[in-house]
């Protein structure tokens, strides 16, 4: 297992290669993932001290185009590629898509969507105990 410099360094290489490979700016690669260039300018020249968000990384993955957790494996970041919430359902996953890419919520409006939607079905569960 590398250290986590050297998989930042790594996650870097990919995100930028595959960047450069789709002829993505690093402006356009924000526009596409919702995630700012300055941070996508960090990911690439591996100065980040610690590794992004979950969320963060999902949102890249998907904006380059890589394929279910193909960018985590690729990187070796074995933590990241197992999805840590395995009660989530594939509808849960579209809509998390949906909401990032389409409505083009901001990485930390997304997350608070996502957490009251959350809310939403555990207060629907325990609406359907108490029938």
């Amino acid at each position: 297992m590398q250290n986590k410099k050297e998989q930042l360094k790594k996650l870097g290489i990919m995100i930028r290669n595959r960047r450069q490979s789709l002829g993505l700016t690093m402006r356009g690669l924000s526009a596409a993932s919702n995630v700012s260039p300055a941070l996508i300018a960090k990911l690439e020249n591996a100065q980040m001290p610690n590794f992004p968000k979950r969320l963060t990384l999902e949102q890249l993955s998907l904006a380059l185009k890589f394929e279910n957790n193909e960018l985590f494996i690729l990187a070796d970041l074995p933590d990241f590629s197992v999805n840590k919430k395995e009660n989530k359902t594939d509808c849960y996953d579209e809509l998390r898509e949906l909401l990032a890419v389409k409505m083009n919520l901001s990485p930390k409006n997304l997350s608070l969507a996502l957490y009251f939607i959350e809310g939403l079905q555990k207060l629907q569960e325990i609406d359907e105990l108490k029938e």
